[in-house]
């Protein structure tokens, strides 16, 4: 089977491969063509601080090849207009859907095997629609897709239902993804928590710089029919191939240059947020659910109450009594996260609450970290509470 032959024996058809690359010209469309740079933040990230991916090749504007030692990650980056609401299976499925392009990488890979995972990840700006079957294929609580979705993808796509199984047994959904005005913001904050003694205008030039390098990468010329194989496969290429292969990769000594200035941080605050496969649903999750609280919001809380455990865990390491190490602080946060739930009058109250706990903590930190146990950061004190809501000792409102 030649690199990109068609699928479906009806020439005539609209087959997988049929998907044309997309325009890069106007605001609606750079928007999105940055969203897809910043969205590959976080395994930058990874490939220069905490190494365990290897190196990173974008080729289409929508599509990431991550490499780690023991898995190959295809990555499909989607962003959404608002009004259009959380994503559903179906649309997956559509002109344009992720799975069409996954579908091409599959055929593409059917026969290769280095002895790796190879992992298809679509990651979504606006998130999955709930009680739909896009839930079986989320990374937090993965089950496979069911026969249905299966016959469907078979039907859409065009292939036979072997190949829609093997290739849906591979996918996970990542989602939500922060917003395109959010994204950026919620880069930097978690690069400042990395070092905080850098200076914040500091963290800021180095975050643009890699976005640009990322940029870079993905407006380099196409490795087109060759790709994903010369990547994963680079021996015996020659040598103009090789030269458009450097131009596309990117590695942790091109990318860890740029984080030098941010030399002695904490790669440990940012593992938990690097990995997806650690946000977990929780008890937070369902508190958050049943106060009201959006999709995007409960990831973000899930994030934060991920660096806050790992950091009060560094911080009890070794003592008898870790817990009254944060009695203090538990008592003082708890007090601000009551207060704050009981003056809301808004229905549902999580939105409201989720906002204004998250400024006083912003704005007030040493009023509930005076020992300075959480660095007086309040994205982390945010984090502190949503662990404590993962204990069943705060609500959100909803109590």
């Amino acid at each position: 089977m030649r690199w990109g032959d068609e699928l479906v024996a009806d020439p005539g058809s609209s087959g997988i491969d049929e998907i044309p690359d997309p325009d890069d010209t106007g605001s609606g469309t750079y928007r999105r063509y940055r969203y897809q740079a910043e969205a590959a933040f976080m395994s930058c990230l990874d490939l220069a601080l905490i190494r365990t991916v290897l190196s990173i090749t974008p080729e289409r504007i929508e599509d990431l090849l991550i490499e780690q030692t023991d898995r190959w990650r295809f990555v499909q980056v989607k962003t959404r207009d608002p009004g259009l609401g959380a994503f559903t299976f179906a649309d997956l499925l559509g002109d344009g859907g992720a799975l069409r392009s996954v579908a091409r990488t599959h055929k593409a890979i059917l026969d290769f095997d280095d002895g790796r995972e190879i992992r298809y990840e679509i990651w979504l700006e606006l998130g999955a629609r709930s009680a739909n079957p896009i839930e079986r294929l989320l990374i937090q609580k993965w089950l496979g897709p069911d026969g249905e979705m299966i016959e469907q993808c078979a039907k859409r796509l065009k292939v036979d239902e072997p190949f829609a199984t093997a290739m849906l047994n591979r996918c996970y959904i990542r989602a939500p993804l922060p917003p395109r005005d959010l994204i950026r913001d919620f880069n930097i904050r978690n690069l400042q928590r990395y070092n905080p003694a850098v200076p914040v205008a500091t963290t800021e030039e180095i975050y643009e710089k890699v976005i640009e390098l990322v940029e870079q990468a993905m407006r380099a010329e196409l490795l087109q029919d060759e790709f994903p194989q010369c990547v994963m496969e680079p021996d015996g290429v020659d040598e103009a191939l090789a030269a458009k292969i450097a131009g596309k990769r990117l590695n942790g000594a091109s990318v860890g240059e740029i984080f030098q200035p941010l030399e002695g941080g904490d790669s440990a605050v940012l593992e938990q947020i690097t990995d997806p496969d650690q946000l977990a649903a929780s008890e937070l999750d369902r508190k958050l659910l049943a106060a009201g609280v959006s999709e995007e919001s409960r990831h973000q809380a899930k994030v934060l109450r991920a660096n806050a455990s790992r950091r009060a865990y560094e911080l009890s390491s070794g003592l008898s009594d870790p817990d009254a190490k944060f009695a203090d602080l538990d008592i003082r946060a708890l007090t601000v996260a009551s207060a704050t739930a009981g003056a809301t009058t808004a229905a549902p109250p999580g939105p409201e609450v989720f906002k204004s706990l998250l400024d006083q903590f912003l704005q007030r930190p040493a009023a509930v970290d005076p020992g300075g146990l959480l660095a007086q950061d309040g994205m982390l004190l945010f984090g502190r509470v949503c662990e404590l809501s993962d204990k069943c000792r705060f609500g959100w409102g909803a109590e």
